[in-house]
């Protein structure tokens, strides 16, 4: 009895062990299928996998009547994925339709607009020294390169210059994560002492400053990361009340949610004064920038006020133009309630301190 019932447990055991097999074998042939159904780049260029697909920077938003660069790279990859596009620079309807076929073809909304999903997929391949065609010519027209489709000796160099500049690995070798340095402007954060407790990291991006970062982060984890903004456009930091917010730490003063001031109202966080010291070899003069806070567009109690037409209101989040500032960091309502709300779980933590980088 005991040997037939030892028996049935082997082959049960045995049956387990096959089905698990078999079921492993069928999720490797799904994975694979998925992979295969996502058009890739044609000439030289190869898809990249996606445990090595990452970004830093946050991707600009393309659409219809776009123009720049950013749309002419756009155009370069959805030709180097077998899209007939114009590089005209120019974000019209053939750009929007190949970009729905694309969208389409690799599972996402077919909207015609270039976002961060979009940009992670049109950059989802790998250009390096001997590949040839429209992805390399995505590249050199990032570089201000001459647009000639081949990666040879000045393209190589240029890369691995920019990537040094970019603190990423040097290799000459374009991945997704040197694709969305090029793109965005984006630095990669070098390597640096992990500040234990909570602190707030405000990373600067250069190529469009109102797509900078603000972070908040635990022993060196960054918890949760929110788009922010700080000047009026102007990269320099000693430029009073358009300049964004010089680089350094600042030691939070204070915090509200229903402050009632002259410019800015309900939830901000204080910040202290911050001595500017101008480049070497400039004739600026040293500037002590004031009345820096984090905070954003609202009223007192942290509502939005009435909206007026023809007229930027102070105490309205109404567009994108409003991550704008006079060298303040500015977040959506959203966003900095948000900040309050993991703050204060956090019970505002004593020497709370926000790093600019």
């Amino acid at each position: 009895m005991r040997k037939n019932v030892r028996n049935l447990l082997l082959q049960g055991l045995a049956a387990v062990l096959l089905a698990g097999g078999a079921l492993g074998a069928v999720n490797a042939t799904g994975d694979e299928a998925n992979a295969s159904t996502e058009p890739g780049p044609r000439s030289g260029s190869h898809l990249t996998p996606l445990k090595d697909r990452a970004f830093t920077g946050v991707w600009p938003t393309l659409k219809t009547g776009s123009k720049g660069t950013d749309v002419r790279t756009a155009q370069y990859l959805l030709a180097a994925r077998g899209y007939a596009v114009a590089p005209d620079s120019a974000y019209g309807k053939k750009t929007a339709a190949a970009v729905r076929k694309f969208q389409t073809r690799v599972g996402l909304k077919a909207d015609g607009v270039v976002g961060p999903k979009t940009w992670s997929k049109l950059t989802a391949l790998t250009v390096a020294r001997g590949d040839k065609g429209h992805a390399v010519k995505a590249v050199q027209v990032q570089l201000t390169l001459k647009a000639d489709g081949i990666f040879g000796k000045k393209t190589h160099a240029a890369v691995a210059a920019f990537q040094k500049k970019k603190n990423l690995k040097v290799d000459g070798v374009v991945g997704p994560k040197t694709f969305n340095a090029l793109i965005t402007g984006s630095t990669a954060a070098k390597p640096k002492p992990v500040v234990r407790g909570y602190s707030l990291e405000f990373s600067k991006n250069w190529k469009y400053p109102t797509y900078s970062k603000l972070s908040l982060v635990r022993d060196g984890k960054v918890l949760k990361s929110w788009r922010a903004g700080s000047g009026l456009g102007s990269k320099d930091e000693c430029a009073s009340a358009k300049g964004w917010l010089p680089s350094g730490a600042y030691k939070v003063r204070a915090h509200f949610t229903n402050r009632d001031g002259d410019a800015i109202d309900g939830y901000a966080i204080q910040l202290p004064d911050k001595t500017c010291r101008p480049k070497a070899g400039t004739k600026q003069q040293r500037v002590t920038r004031t009345d820096l806070f984090i905070h954003s567009e609202m009223t007192r109690n942290g509502g939005q006020g009435k909206d007026n037409p023809n007229r930027d209101d102070a105490d309205r989040w109404e567009s994108a133009n409003d991550y704008r500032s006079l060298g303040c960091i500015k977040l959506t309502p959203t966003d900095i309630k948000d900040l309050f709300k993991r703050l204060d779980q956090a019970r505002w933590p004593k020497n709370l301190t926000l790093h600019v980088s």
